[in-house]
């Protein structure tokens, strides 16, 4: 279900502006996630979203805008999620289970949005605000390994290899799903977990 979508026929003329922001965020979602940034023109994601592209330009003053304005929406709902506090009881082990099965419960719910974020978070049309938000993941990711280190939970690995580890795992997994050549399903995620885990975890801790 696309979390945008709004119920029941409305008008143009009738639709109220957060209905029609939600709309051109709908269509953008869509667009840059098949084509890229540059394989998009903005008549064309106006037209997707059923308005005129006068319109689209009272909500974002260009392209740009409205790429950074989409990356903000998903990114800040995935840290929502995924960086939502834990207990403070939770050991390393227990820590890195529940963060990946929030990744990936977020890459069942929302594959397309994890696709998108995923071929747009390094583009240079990114602003800081938007950037700022990868860096909270990586902050949060950071944290996790000075403290498992610390308890000899997981070997001396560098903290953003972690980072890359599991969200390219995670989005490896929706498009591998995509194509059909497997099912992102528990099993799966699973198993992957488990991979992941032994790839950093020191020899005591994959027992």
């Amino acid at each position: 279900m696309n979390v945008h979508s709004v119920q029941g026929p409305m008008s143009a003329a009738a639709q109220k502006p957060e209905d029609k922001r939600a709309k051109l965020l709908d269509a953008a979602l869509e667009l840059f996630e098949t084509r890229g940034f540059d394989g998009v023109a903005v008549p064309e994601i106006a037209k997707a979203a059923g308005v005129a592209t006068g319109t689209l330009y009272l909500y974002f003053k260009d392209k740009a805008a409205l790429v950074n304005g989409l990356y903000r929406h998903w990114k800040g709902a995935y840290n929502a999620m995924v960086l939502a506090p834990l207990p403070e009881d939770l050991g390393p082990r227990e820590i890195f289970s529940r963060t990946w099965q929030r990744m990936t419960l977020f890459a069942q719910t929302y594959p397309r949005a994890v696709r998108f974020m995923d071929l747009h978070h390094h583009g240079a049309y990114l602003d800081a605000e938007s950037r700022s938000l990868s860096r909270d993941y990586a902050e949060v990711a950071q944290a996790f390994a000075r403290r498992a280190r610390a308890q000899g939970a997981i070997r001396d690995i560098d903290p953003i290899l972690i980072v890359a580890l599991m969200w390219g795992a995670a989005a490896g997994l929706v498009k591998f799903a995509a194509s059909g050549a497997l099912t992102l399903d528990t099993k799966s995620a699973t198993a992957m977990e488990d991979a992941l885990w032994r790839a950093i975890a020191t020899e005591e801790s994959r027992l």
